[in-house]
Formats: C-alpha cells, sequence, structure tokens
C-alpha cells in the first residue's frame, strides 16, 4: 500500500493598510488598491473609528477583517469591544486598574464583588442605595461626626449600651418607653417639669429623701 501526501489547502491572504471611513457592524474602509467591506477580527479588542489608520487582512474565501488599529488622532476616545461575556484571569500576582482622571463602572443588571477582605480609602464618598441589605458578624466605625436624616426608624437588639459626655433629645409629640424596669440615677440634680404630671402605681409609691417639699 503506498501512502499519498496530504496536500494542504492553501488559502490567499493579504495585507495592507486602510483608513475606516464608515464604522457600524461592518467597517467601510479606503486603501490605495480599493474599497473594502470589512468585519472586525475577534483579536481586534479595540473598536475602530472613522478616520482610524487599520490594518487591513483579505481572505480570499472568508472575506476582509480589520486586523488591528495602528493609528488614531489624539485626544478620541478608545473602546474595548467585545461580543460576548469576557473574563480577565491573573494565575498569579495581582491586578491593578488606574485612571488619572477617574473609573467609572456600570452595568444594566448587577455587579458582584467577592474577596478575603475589602478595602476602600477616598478623600469623598457618596452612596445612594433605594434598597440596601446589610448581614455582618461585627460593625466597628470611628467617625468625627454623624448626621442622619429619615422618616422612620426601627430596631430590634439584645443589647444596647451608649456612653456619651452630653446627650440631648428633642421629640415634638409623644415620646413613650415601655421596659420590665426603669432605673435613672443622677450624681446632682434630676428634674421632671410638665404643665400635668401624673405617677400612679398598683401596689406602692415612695418618696425618700432627707428633705421632701410638696406645693
Amino acid at each position: 500500500m503506498s501512502n499519498l501526501a496530504i496536500q494542504p489547502k492553501l488559502v490567499a491572504i493579504f495585507q495592507q493598510y486602510g483608513i475606516v471611513a464608515e464604522a457600524g457592524d461592518d467597517f467601510v474602509v479606503h486603501t490605495d488598491a480599493a474599497v473594502y467591506r470589512a468585519r472586525k477580527a475577534a483579536s481586534c479588542l479595540l473598536e475602530p473609528l472613522v478616520g482610524d489608520k487599520v490594518l487591513l487582512v483579505t481572505d480570499m474565501e472568508a472575506g476582509d477583517y480589520v486586523l488591528a488599529v495602528l493609528e488614531r488622532d489624539a485626544g478620541r476616545p478608545s473602546t474595548l469591544s467585545l461580543p460576548g461575556d469576557a473574563q480577565i484571569r491573573m494565575q498569579s500576582g495581582r491586578l491593578t486598574v488606574s485612571a488619572r482622571d477617574g473609573i467609572s463602572m456600570e452595568s444594566a443588571r448587577d455587579i458582584a464583588m467577592q474577596s478575603a477582605s475589602l478595602k476602600v480609602e477616598a478623600l469623598k464618598g457618596e452612596v445612594t442605595v433605594y434598597d440596601l441589605s446589610l448581614v455582618g458578624d461585627a460593625w466597628r466605625s470611628c467617625v468625627d461626626r454623624v448626621k442622619s436624616v429619615g422618616r422612620s426608624f426601627d430596631s430590634i437588639l439584645e443589647r444596647c449600651h451608649q456612653r456619651v459626655s452630653r446627650s440631648y433629645r428633642v421629640v415634638d409629640e409623644m415620646d413613650q418607653v415601655r421596659a420590665g424596669q426603669i432605673d435613672y440615677q443622677a450624681e446632682g440634680s434630676l428634674q421632671m417639669h410638665a404643665k400635668y404630671t401624673l405617677m400612679t402605681a398598683d401596689e406602692l409609691v415612695k418618696l425618700d429623701g432627707e428633705q421632701i417639699h410638696l406645693g
């Protein structure tokens, strides 16, 4: 039996420079030889713009492709365009994204971040969230001033401990406390004043002091 050599299929491929005249799903590229309607190659991540100098590849069977953007006027924006899902994967080392004038992240759906630790540093921050849920084991904060404005506030706690130097509270309408036991202690004076004062007890009312003045 004789061995037959497999003849490879030869495809003619030409490369040339061109200028993008129209940009869209397809690109119209003008070269010194002719005008071509080409598609963007999958490896060309930079989205071509009108006026860019590009490398055009002509496959006699598959068609024409814009392989790369070679030159672009300074100051024009650059867009990395990918057709579907994409990943940036680092086998080792760190990934750093930096920009001089700012970084923006936008998504029509969700943005998810997962890490062993999260650290954010900024001179000024602003967060707008219409519905926020926070789940954690511990909350620690150290701030100089706190100011909050809201319509309602509900909290359910097993224990609440506060230590302040001065406390001021203004309630325009009703202030109601219901507890199993209430213990108020003051090192100086304790003053209670109202237009009408009512004190009742089911069993015992006791007043104890060195002097008691009524009236």
